[in-house]
């Protein structure tokens, strides 16, 4: 009887660790911006995500069909240039999050997600809050 409790706990033990190790490693975290200006040295080039919104009138493309924006939380902006997909979603003011690396205070970028928000307005033009199932 006693060894087969320890068996039991053993295993639950280990069922636990290896459910916890998956998930803390498979979530993703990212930078806001002021976060990214206090706490990353930006010297270094090591990938991270940053997010942020999306700055009014500074989104313009290059020669070489690169995409230069500047994102900011409120605190801090940070010029962005980006060479990758653009979602169909992205424009001024909307929140993004950008996977890439800093170099020379700029952060360049390959990948990006935008975040939308959860209001929606059916054809009629009634508004949903999808958050909170409301109209």
């Amino acid at each position: 009887m006693n060894k087969n409790f320890i068996f039991i706990f053993l295993g639950i033990s280990l069922i636990t660790f290896a459910s916890v190790r998956i998930a803390s490693n498979n979530t993703i975290f990212y930078y806001t911006t002021s976060e990214a200006i206090e706490n990353v040295d930006i010297s270094k080039s090591e990938r991270l995500k940053l997010g942020g919104f999306v700055v009014s009138e500074s989104i313009s493309k290059t020669r070489n069909a690169q995409t230069n924006f500047t994102i900011t939380d409120g605190n801090f902006d940070i010029v962005i240039i980006f060479d990758g997909y653009i979602p169909d979603l992205f424009q001024e003011e909307m929140g993004v999050i950008l996977d890439g690396y800093f170099e020379n205070e700029i952060f360049y970028s390959d990948d990006m997600l935008v975040k939308h928000d959860n209001e929606y307005i059916s054809e009629d033009g009634e508004a949903y809050d999808v958050e909170n199932y409301t109209k």
